[in-house]
């Protein structure tokens, strides 16, 4: 709630408007005070004086109005709603205010109320992409709710009355802002929120994530303004600090009077950090800030509302190429909105994480994430809750692990204004994609039953791979897995996946081999080709084709002597088998065809039979023309020789069971 307890200063200002004006024109005094602390940004001595206003005034609408507008810049959300509820009320509002009410609605996590009067306002104003983006809010805020599990956040020691903000990491210690005094000096106040200036820290972090041994950050790159946040790169000791526009010079304005933001750099060459220039993109009309430098140390992006862009502050990055940083790219239409987008931070890994107000979600500004495809980025992503309240939730950023950071919030149960919050990522998926195979051959293992294992040992996932030998699991990312895969006549084998450099979602791909056990030779001929039958493997040893007269079935001494050659593999090999199949052409009655060739078959099956040969092991089918090897169907002119193809009785050898004996490609057909 806002301080009821003046100023001096506006108690000074009162105290004279009142000696020397009447009651009416102290009034209109007090509002032209009022709108001028409020163009020039100080917005809690405006909030004062228009409360002092509406004491006196209560059915001015004018001050109502001006009470949520300046409460909004400074965050008291409660207060917006107050106010623009009483101006809705007496309906004085313009329909911008009823978008205003939902969003304040929504910041102080009423969400019912809130999406009725988007609902409201969309009706008025439907071509309102805001709108567009918040619709079905309800839906919206469960889904964000989902995986809260996901994250485990807790606020850290140091957090004071004031602001901290702006976590950086800095090798194995972490450096941040804050408004807390340095050694007890009493420090000037930002008007904006009657806080002092940010300054700037470095402290030690924690296992539990807490900062410790906290002392001053650079001196020589303090300002007596803002300070921070920051950005490092740590190959070449190089820091980028948001700052205010200040120069040798003073106070740099912009044409409305605002002090902007600029990017300044500041490098570690004796052991201290001093100044080392600033962005050439910096203006005296826009701001740069919220610096954030890839690993590289050649791509910086930060927040800019520089002319052209898309809504009041977007995401940009430039290029450091052959000593000069390149023209900003703005990120497009699918990272920054009509609103705000602030904060940007990018991974270790390439994700990009920053805040935003135009993307819809739990609050004001929310946390969202983008991975980059091709090296764009294409898609964003909420990071829902509890890293997301319904408040303000910005300056995330995560170590070189991508599993831990912190981020800054002013969400109830804080202790200040913003404070920081650690964050451990309990939970980020990746994808572990392979394939079986027999080492030896190359062949693909399906059925191969595979396992992952984590780093304690406890299996957590099995299946069996598929008919193509692959397999599937998703996992959590940050930690090594190891891959077993098991099958019968194969010796178990493991093989170790590392996540800690995936992306969320990404995908590791892994090969693995299984070596064949040794086996006793039974002697068996090598197969000519692998068949199936009733889903068994069925290796083909030999195979002969029988020809027969015209419309008849007997067995001519030229098909016994064929016979002959394969029954003695059936007396040589007991575990082998007959198969016999017949086929005819497509010539005269699909019934008489179909009888023929059963007929033709049960000859070969008797003639086998007559050798001495179990009937157990012969199989044998008559086909008819179901089974043509050519275009010579019923109706379709074709000559003698292409009729004779489709003619055909086949007598195979065949045993049961997958191939174990001498390695061969032969055996990775199957038909």
């Amino acid at each position: 709630m806002m301080k009821k307890r003046f100023s001096p200063n506006i108690l000074v200002f009162f105290l004279f408007f009142f000696l020397c004006y009447s009651q009416a024109g102290a009034q209109k005094v007090t509002i032209r005070l009022a709108d001028k602390a409020f163009d020039e940004f100080a917005f809690i001595e405006a909030i004062e004086l228009y409360e002092y206003a509406y004491e006196k005034d209560p059915e001015n609408d004018y001050v109502v109005q001006k009470l949520a507008d300046a409460n909004r810049q400074v965050g008291n959300t409660e207060e917006v709603e107050k106010w623009l509820k009483l101006l809705i009320d007496r309906r004085a509002e313009e329909p911008e205010d009823l978008f205003a009410y939902s969003q304040a609605l929504k910041s102080n996590g009423k969400y019912l109320q809130a999406e009725q009067w988007l609902k409201e306002y969309s009706e008025l104003r439907p071509e309102d992409g805001r709108v567009n983006i918040q619709t079905s809010l309800l839906e919206y805020i469960q889904f964000l709710h989902r995986d809260s599990s996901k994250y485990e956040i807790r606020p850290i020691s140091l957090n004071s009355e004031g602001s901290e903000m702006g976590v950086a990491f800095y090798y194995e210690r972490v450096v941040f802002s804050s408004t807390k005094s340095r050694n007890g000096i009493v420090e000037r106040k930002y008007k904006w929120n009657d806080l002092p200036y940010l300054n700037l820290y470095i402290g030690d972090r924690a296992p539990n994530g807490d900062i410790l041994n906290v002392e001053d950050f650079a001196p020589k790159l303090r300002t007596t303004y803002h300070d921070g946040p920051v950005s490092f790169d740590t190959k070449s000791n190089r820091v980028y600090i948001t700052q205010n526009n200040v120069g040798k010079r003073g106070v740099s304005k912009s044409e409305e009077g605002e002090v902007n933001l600029k990017i300044s750099f500041g490098g570690k060459e004796t052991g201290k950090w001093e100044s080392r220039g600033e962005f050439s993109f910096n203006s005296d009309d826009y701001s740069t800030g919220h610096p954030s430098i890839d690993t590289t140390g050649k791509v910086l992006y930060f927040a800019s509302n520089m002319p052209g862009g898309y809504g009041g502050s977007d995401i940009y990055f430039s290029v450091f190429n052959r000593g000069f940083w390149s023209e900003p790219f703005n990120l497009g239409p699918k990272v920054n909105t009509s609103g705000n987008e602030f904060f940007p931070f990018i991974s270790n890994d390439g994700v990009l994480y920053f805040s935003s107000n135009g993307h819809g979600g739990l609050g004001a500004l929310d946390v969202y994430f983008s991975v980059p495809e091709s090296g764009v980025f294409s898609t964003v992503e909420n990071m829902g809750y509890p890293v997301n309240s319904p408040k303000d939730d910005f300056s995330f950023a995560l170590d070189s692990t991508g599993t831990a950071g912190y981020f800054a919030s002013n969400r109830k149960g804080g202790r200040g204004s913003d404070d920081i919050y650690y964050v451990k990522l309990t939970y980020i998926p990746v994808i572990i994609r392979g394939v079986a195979k027999d080492r030896e051959t190359g062949d693909i293992l399906p059925d191969t039953k595979i396992s992952i294992v984590n780093e304690f040992a406890d299996t957590i996932y099995t299946s069996l791979t598929q008919v193509d030998g692959r397999f599937e699991f998703e996992v959590n990312k940050g930690k090594d897995y190891i891959i077993n895969g098991q099958k019968e006549f194969y010796f178990p084998n493991n093989e170790v996946v590392e996540t800690r450099k995936l992306r969320q979602n990404d995908e590791a791909f892994v090969e693995l081999f299984l070596d064949m056990k040794p086996f006793d030779n039974d002697g068996a001929p090598e197969p000519l080709m692998m068949e199936s039958e009733g889903g068994e493997a069925l290796q083909v040893i030999d195979l002969e084709y029988i020809s027969f007269a015209l419309g008849t079935w007997g067995i001519d001494p030229a098909a016994e002597r064929t016979i002959d050659k394969l029954i003695e593999y059936l007396l040589k090999y007991p575990e082998t088998e007959v198969r016999i199949e017949s086929h005819t052409d497509s010539q005269g009655d699909d019934q008489e065809n179909l009888l023929l060739s059963k007929r033709r078959a049960k000859a070969a099956f008797d003639y086998i039979v007559s050798k001495g040969i179990d009937p157990s092991r012969i199989g044998y089918k008559g086909y008819g023309e179901t089974r043509l090897l050519n275009r010579c169907d019923d109706g379709v002119d074709c000559s003698e020789a292409e009729h004779a193809i489709n003619r055909r009785t086949i007598v195979k050898v065949v045993k049961k069971g997958e191939y174990r004996g001498k390695r061969s490609k032969r055996d990775i057909f199957y038909f």
